[in-house]
């Protein structure tokens, strides 16, 4: 969803990426070729639904030097949940964000011709098929498991959204567990449930890491542990998303499958679990890939966003040339000067 104003033109984006967890935001200046970025706490103490997110919105600016005399063409928005016009739906990773006109958060915070909002997750595709693991794949199926679980699919070269914007919110879908159960057990989302979600998404993880192994302990203490009963119950939910892959290759007969957000660190296990079960059960099996950008493909993408609303140049491929797959982003706000695009 794109709005415009008749303010004068300019030559700056800036992209915001609210996660689950963590929010990042970046700006781009095509004139100086300078992004900037900064890295923010999503929750704070006591703070919920329009505080919760005039505190990040104010916070980006501190962190970027935005005021009101920023020259902004192009700001891009998104969250993990479901957009339908200005408001953001199933959304219960956010801090009580759900139902809110999000653009009109956006526009008062900011002076700007252009506020595009969007999925995190399809943001993410967007950029793994423009400069990452999915780049040249028709279709390609990008998978996120971050603080929540979701995919997303590139298919002719375009993100598919499905008819209100809720395509391959996988966290909603069943487990093979439910399967053997008869239909009036079922739980899904009127029940208040997302059943892939629960069993296998960061958030999952980490509760079934304190559970396990004591407080403090966070999902990547699953993996390294060699406790018999937790790597069997690990082992268990991995299969319940492999069988789901498994599935949505089969669904949308992918060429290449892309493993990104927080698990992508784990992407040998991931590959080691899948790929014989892709070459066994799929009749086209797709190659298995891990995200270029392990946590911030959805920043990256809300840039692509920006620009595209906007009309600018193509971002220059520099701009992503020192992104590592797995490297962890420091706090606070980076700098750097990009040669000038074209």
């Amino acid at each position: 969803m794109n709005h415009r104003s008749s303010l004068p033109p300019a030559r700056m984006l800036l992209a915001i990426d609210v996660g689950g967890t963590k929010t990042q935001a970046a700006s781009y200046d095509f004139a100086a070729g300078t992004l900037r970025r900064c890295r923010l706490e999503t929750h704070a103490p006591n703070l919920r639904g329009a505080a919760a997110l005039r505190r990040l919105l104010d916070g980006v600016k501190r962190e970027l030097a935005i005021d009101a005399s920023t020259p902004l063409q192009g700001i891009a928005a998104v969250f993990p949940g479901v957009m339908r016009g200005q408001h953001l739906l199933l959304a219960p990773n956010t801090p009580g964000l759900e139902g809110m006109n999000l653009f009109e958060e956006l526009a008062a915070a900011f002076t700007c011709t252009s506020i595009t909002l969007d999925n995190d997750v399809k943001a993410g595709a967007l950029a793994e098929h423009a400069w990452g693991a999915l780049r040249g794949s028709d279709p390609g199926l990008y998978l996120n498991v971050g603080t929540g679980l979701a995919a997303a699919a590139v298919i002719g070269g375009e993100v598919y959204r499905g008819r209100n914007g809720a395509a391959l919110e996988i966290g909603y879908q069943l487990t093979p567990a439910a399967s053997v159960l008869s239909p009036e057990h079922w739980r899904g989302w009127r029940d208040g449930v997302a059943p892939m979600e629960s069993a296998f998404s960061g958030a999952s993880l980490d509760a079934l890491a304190r559970q396990a192994l004591g407080d403090g302990s966070r999902a990547e203490d699953l993996f390294a542990s060699t406790e018999p009963k937790i790597r069997h119950e690990l082992q268990r939910r991995i299969h319940a998303l492999a069988a789901q892959l498994v599935n949505l290759a089969i669904a949308l007969d992918v060429e290449r499958i892309a493993i990104g957000g927080g698990i992508n660190r784990q992407f040998a296990l991931f590959e080691a679990t899948l790929s014989g079960l892709m070459d066994r059960l799929v009749p086209f099996p797709p190659s298995l890939a891990r995200a270029r950008f392990a946590d911030d493909a959805p920043l990256w993408g809300a840039l692509e966003l920006a620009r595209r609303a906007t009309g600018l140049p193509a971002l220059p491929a520099s701009l992503f040339e020192d992104t590592t797959t797995g490297a962890a982003e420091p706090a606070g706000t980076l700098h750097r000067t990009m040669p000038h695009s074209p």
